[in-house]
């Protein structure tokens, strides 16, 4: 089994510095990384990665999202190529950080060669003509590619012998029935290495999955790994339920962690990441406008449709469109980011009503009026995330006839034209200060630290998608302290979904059973329909009263002061949690700020040590 070294200084490095000694070893161990220095804990990152390679190993690296796992792999392999080890190395990612990929690459080791492999069939025609030849020398490129590449030229792929294949956001792999686990098993590949800030959520079929890919000999039946976990032994009547469903749990945890230790790097931002500021998330609640309320009651009574024909003043209703309100759960989402959504796919109208209409009829729309207000007067650069794509272009169009040029990433844009809009954003000379992003599809692997706020127009049910969204501005080569406000409409389905995110982040006490892991609140990510309709027609409750007042002008400028996250004391932790200040509390009227919690959850003992 492979063991975690315990480093000591050497003699001649006792009177460096940390940050000397860091770079001596980052020349030492990988000469060809020569356009920026990688921190402490990314080189152990690197070491750890080629103590898995010479012991013959696949891993999982599960940094944090933000903590750099795309350098530390581009450090990696520029550690082999750097001993004469040519490849052929491949990266498959999702599309929108193929990219960035190649950006990192030319920008940390620029000799070594890396090529997006994507496009059409005859783009990639070329691409294999011109730059993959079938012997593979030192010049052969890294090749940087998606997963739907990899599903359709698979035959082509695997006629060569890969030394190493990278999957970025590997739990793209959890599904153990998923189609690219499929066509990569058809590939010939001699070592793996699995990326994901996410790696373990619900599901020990998924774990097994993962492990089952990069290591198939030791993990090759998911039923025995099962039975691993099985510890339905009796009590013999010693102690209470409880006390003996917690030895169960952490017997499990315990026996997890030695089966996942050897193959598996996590390491959290609050452990290894001291200088990156801090991050800040505020819930903004906003009240129904009439307009909106007058939608949702006729959502709960069905009635909506009927609404819609007596009132639309074309005569028609667009075809194909009846029927289409089954699903009450999404029609009440998209009537809280904006009534248009809902009432543009029966009017038959191609048109947006005026802006003035657009902003009345809408509670968000009149919060991010007055955010971005007082956010651009302060100059602050922001990213707002949807995952509506309707919505983004309401956005988009809002925007743009208030004068606001802007960038914007959503799964329609194509892999060119989003690698320069993230140029444009990032670039320190530009004027465009808004970039509108969904949160599946602009949520991962992009890097925007030119932003230093971040406004989660509606939250996703798996918070998890959030966080990556956020990491998108709160991560490595960040100098500023970020904002994120999320923004949440009262009494509506947006407060239970946020609920819901929040309990699974903040009780991340897990309990274990046979093959599941299951939270404390259960697991179900959608509602009871009749319960949420139940939920909806009652009053409020008290802490409901208290969400249901718009937020004050004065408390809004408020919240634009960052003073307090900025480190006054040398023990400030770098987890993003702004620090106890009696000044600034931590809930009023319309808003509330949530603090991060400071476990890394079930694999937070899985760091180096």
């Amino acid at each position: 089994m492979l063991s975690r070294s315990h480093e000591s200084i050497a003699p001649e490095d006792a009177n460096l510095t940390e940050e000397e000694r860091v770079d001596k070893e980052q020349r030492q161990l990988i000469p060809l990384v020569t356009g920026g220095k990688l921190k402490s804990y990314q080189i152990k990152g690197v070491k750890w990665l080629i103590s898995l390679w010479q012991n013959g190993l696949n891993g999982i690296l599960a940094d944090q999202m933000g903590l750099g796992k795309t350098i530390q792999t581009i450090g990696f392999l520029a550690h082999l190529k750097g001993n004469g080890l040519d490849g052929p190395y491949m990266v498959i990612a999702p599309l929108s950080t193929l990219s960035n990929w190649v950006n990192e690459v030319a920008r940390f080791a620029p000799s070594m060669k890396a090529i997006i492999y994507h496009g059409s069939r005859a783009d990639r025609d070329e691409i294999r003509r011109k730059f993959m030849p079938k012997e593979v020398g030192p010049k052969f490129p890294i090749v940087i590619t998606s997963y739907e590449v990899v599903l359709n030229d698979a035959k082509f792929l695997s006629k060569y012998v890969w030394k190493y294949v990278v999957v970025d956001e590997g739990h793209r792999l959890k599904n153990m029935n998923c189609k690219l686990l499929k066509e990569m098993s058809r590939l010939r590949i001699e070592n793996k290495l699995l990326l994901t800030g996410t790696p373990l959520q619900n599901n020990l079929a998924e774990l097994w999955s993962l492990l089952n890919f990069i290591l198939p000999d030791i993990f090759s039946s998911h039923k025995e790994f099962e039975s691993w976990f099985d510890l339905s032994w009796k009590c013999n009547g010693e102690g209470d339920q409880e006390e003996n469903d917690e030895m169960k749990r952490v017997q499990v945890v315990s026996k997890l962690h030695s089966i996942l230790r050897p193959f598996l790097l996590r390491r959290m931002k609050a452990d290894v990441e001291q200088m990156l500021p801090r991050k800040k998330e505020i819930i903004i609640y906003v009240n129904m406008t009439e307009h909106q309320k007058t939608f949702q009651n006729h959502l709960v009574d069905r009635t909506l449709e009927k609404y819609f024909e007596e009132t639309v003043s074309l005569g028609f209703l667009r075809s194909g469109m009846k029927g289409k309100l089954n699903n009450i759960v999404m029609q009440l989402r998209k009537n809280c980011n904006h009534p248009d959504i809902l009432q543009s796919r029966y009017d038959g109208s191609f048109l947006y009503p005026p802006i003035q209409t657009l902003v009345e009829q809408c509670g968000k729309f009149q919060l991010l009026q007055r955010l971005l207000t007082l956010l651009l007067a302060r100059k602050h650069k922001i990213l707002i995330f949807s995952q509506f794509t309707k919505l983004i272009d309401l956005l988009d169009y809002y925007l743009s006839e208030i004068g606001m040029e802007v960038c914007r990433i959503d799964g329609r844009v194509k892999l060119d034209e989003r690698r320069k809009q993230i140029e444009d954003f990032n670039n320190l000379s530009s004027n465009i200060n808004i970039f509108l992003l969904s949160t599946r599809a602009g949520g991962l692997g992009i890097n925007l630290t030119a932003a230093d706020t971040c406004i989660i127009y509606d939250s996703d049910w798996n918070p998890q998608m959030d966080l990556q969204a956020m990491d998108r501005c709160h991560r490595i080569g960040q100098t500023k302290p970020v904002h994120v406000y999320r923004l949440a409409t009262s009494h509506s389905v947006e407060g239970r979904i946020i609920k819901k995110a929040f309990g699974k982040l903040k009780l991340e006490h897990v309990v274990i059973g046979k093959g599941q892991f299951q939270q404390d609140r259960g697991s179900s990510n959608t509602f009871d329909e009749a319960e949420l309709i139940s939920l909806l027609r009652f009053e409020e409750d008290e802490e409901d009263k208290f969400t249901q007042t718009n937020i004050s002008d004065e408390d809004l400028v408020r919240l634009m002061d960052r003073s307090d996250l900025i480190d006054s004391s040398s023990d400030a932790a770098g987890d993003g949690a702004a620090p106890a200040a009696a000044v600034f509390p931590l809930k009023g009227p319309g808003w509330e700020v949530i603090l991060p919690p400071k476990s890394g959850g079930l694999l937070s003992a899985l760091g180096s040590s």
